[in-house]
């Protein structure tokens, strides 16, 4: 017996909206990220709570860590290569 087709709603790529609790993955599956990208955003800032085995990201714990990527990215690096460390 075939698996019924999912038609429920679902989120595109690149968005992540303040209000939103997502697990790591779907965070990472919505903007593309791979599990590595996921890492090092966990090692520079990005806040994540725990549950049982999976981790979780508030949308406005993401949108607050874009903001200051983006702050530290503009401010730091006029020229460079784009590496903060």
């Amino acid at each position: 017996m075939r698996k019924p087709l999912d038609t429920s709603p679902t989120v595109g790529r690149g968005s992540v909206s303040a209000g939103e609790i997502l697990t790591l993955r779907e965070f990472g599956r919505r903007l593309g990220l791979a599990h590595k990208a996921l890492c090092d955003a966990q090692r520079h800032g990005l806040k994540t709570a725990t549950v049982g085995v999976r981790k979780y990201v508030c949308g406005s714990d993401a949108v607050e860590w874009f903001r200051a990527q983006a702050e530290q990215q503009a401010g730091g690096n006029q020229g460079g290569r784009g590496d903060a460390d």
